[in-house]
């Protein structure tokens, strides 16, 4: 599941590790930039919010929003961070880490992308994070 943005930035989640059951227990996420590029792997934490929750809220609020609305993975592998403008438009920002403790490194990435996308992102993700959601009659069926 890739989000791009007009300046050559983009957000890759991929390689999914499914577990016995067939759910997703890790994933990786790479940020990619002009001469860059940072890849992580995430624990996929059937607790807490889920990103993909984070993303529908978004979408559910299209038309804006005041300040800015974050997110962060259990484990502090990433955080994600959305500020709309009146314009239609959503300054997303993730920010990836290497781990805790010493030596460490991060990045950084800031996209814009516009309000009207964000339904298919969400819907996008979902289906990524929940890839036998279909088949157990969850209730979610992605659009092609």
């Amino acid at each position: 599941m890739k989000i791009t943005s007009d300046n050559e930035i983009s957000v890759e989640f991929h390689s999914p590790e499914l577990n016995s059951e067939g759910g997703l227990e890790y994933y990786s996420l790479s940020l990619c930039g002009r001469a860059m590029t940072s890849t992580i792997r995430v624990c996929n934490s059937p607790y807490g919010e889920s990103p993909s929750d984070y993303i529908a809220v978004l979408a559910n609020n299209w038309q804006g929003w005041e300040g800015e609305k974050d997110w962060a993975a259990l484990e502090g592998e990433y955080i994600m961070s959305a500020k709309a403008d009146n314009t239609g438009h959503i300054t997303l920002t993730i920010k990836v880490w290497s781990g805790n403790w010493e030596p460490f490194w991060s990045s950084e990435v800031a996209m814009i992308i516009e309000a009207g996308q964000l339904e298919s992102i969400a819907r996008e993700f979902k289906a990524f994070l929940y890839p036998n959601c279909c088949s157990t009659g969850c209730g979610f069926a992605p659009r092609g």
